[in-house]
C-alpha cells in the first residue's frame, strides 16, 4: 500500500469525528504535496523575504497542491466511504455530452451574471467603460488590432479559472458537505461548507457574497442530478470574466462612489451592494432542497 494508504490505516480515519477527519484530510494532502513543495521552499522563502514574485516555482506549488488534493479525494471516497466510483460519486465524471452542455450553459452563465452586475453599476451611475473603450464595444474588431493579445489572454484566464473551480468545486461542493453531513446533516453541510469556502479567498467584505454564490452552486448541483459540471462551468465564467475586466481595466468606478455600493476589485464581483442583490436573487432561485434520502448527500 501507498504511505497514505499506511496512513488510512494506522489512524483509522473512518472511525474518527469530523474534525478529526478533515484534520487527518489536510495532513494526508500536505504529505502528498510535501515532494513537490519541499525542495521548492527554500526559492519561495527568499521570493517572500525580498518581496518579489514566486513565478514558476509558485505555480508548480499550486498546480502540486491541486493535483494532491484530487489524488487525496478519489483515494478518500475508496478508502473511507467504500466508493467503487469515486469520480462518478462526487460527481465529477465530465466526459460526456450532457455534462459539456453542462458546463458551457454555466460558463455562459457565470458570464452573464458578471456582466448584469457591471451592467447594472454602469446604468446606475456608480461606474463607467473606460474613456477611449466605447470604439471597441461598438467594434469588437478594433479591440482585437488594438490588443493582440486579448484571445490569450481570455484563454489564460479560462484555463486558470477551470483548474480553479475543478478543485474548489469537488472540494467545497462534494467532499467537504459530505462528510459533514454525515455528522451533522444535510443544511449544516452547506453551511458549514459555505463558510469555508468563503474564508479561503482571504477577504472580509467578499465573504456573504460568496455565502450566496455557493448556496447557488449547492443548488445548481442538486438541479444536474448531483454533477458538477454546471457548477463548475458557472465559477469559470464568472472568473474568466471577472479577470478580463480586471486585467484590461475597461471599467471604472466613479469617483465619489460609496465602497459599499460596488467592488472596486473586479475579481470579486459580489462585494457591493448591486453584486450582492444579484447573488441573493440567485440564491432564492436556486436553494437546495434537503434530498428525500437524507442519509445521502449526492444525489
Amino acid at each position: 500500500m501507498s504511505l497514505t494508504d499506511r496512513l488510512i490505516s494506522f489512524l483509522r480515519i473512518s472511525e474518527r469525528p469530523l474534525f478529526q477527519r478533515i484534520m487527518g484530510f489536510s495532513f494526508m494532502v500536505f504529505v502528498l504535496w510535501s515532494p513537490v513543495v519541499i525542495p521548492l521552499l527554500p526559492t519561495l522563502v527568499q521570493s517572500w523575504t525580498i518581496s518579489s514574485s514566486t513565478g514558476i516555482v509558485g505555480y508548480a506549488c499550486i498546480v502540486g497542491l491541486y493535483v494532491s488534493i484530487m489524488i487525496l479525494v478519489i483515494l478518500w471516497g475508496k478508502r473511507i466511504r467504500g466508493y467503487e466510483n469515486p469520480v462518478e460519486q462526487y460527481g465529477m465524471n465530465l466526459a460526456s455530452v450532457s455534462r459539456v452542455q453542462e458546463f458551457l450553459q454555466g460558463l455562459a452563465g457565470g458570464i452573464t451574471v458578471v456582466g448584469l452586475v457591471h451592467s447594472v453599476s454602469i446604468l446606475l451611475g456608480f461606474a463607467a467603460l473606460r474613456a477611449g473603450s466605447y470604439s471597441f464595444v461598438t467594434r469588437p474588431l478594433d479591440l482585437l488590432k488594438s490588443s493582440s493579445n486579448v484571445l490569450l489572454l481570455a484563454l489564460r484566464g479560462f484555463v486558470t479559472a477551470t483548474s480553479i473551480a475543478v478543485v474548489e468545486e469537488v472540494v467545497f461542493r462534494s467532499w467537504l458537505p459530505e462528510e459533514v453531513a454525515v455528522d451533522l446533516g444535510y443544511y449544516s453541510a452547506i453551511l458549514i461548507s459555505g463558510v469555508a469556502f468563503s474564508l479561503i479567498h482571504r477577504s472580509l467584505p467578499s465573504v456573504p457574497g460568496f455565502l450566496l454564490l455557493s448556496l447557488v452552486l449547492f443548488g445548481l448541483k442538486q438541479r444536474t442530478q448531483g454533477k458538477l459540471a454546471a457548477p463548475i462551468g458557472l465559477r469559470s465564467g464568472i472568473m474568466t470574466a471577472s479577470y478580463l475586466i480586471q486585467t484590461s481595466g475597461i471599467i471604472q468606478s466613479k469617483p465619489g462612489t460609496p465602497f459599499w455600493m460596488i467592488s472596486t476589485y473586479h475579481l470579486h464581483p459580489f462585494d457591493g451592494v448591486i453584486g450582492l442583490s444579484v447573488c441573493a436573487l440567485l440564491a432564492i432561485l436556486f436553494f437546495p432542497q434537503e434530498p428525500v434520502q437524507k442519509d445521502s448527500f449526492v444525489s
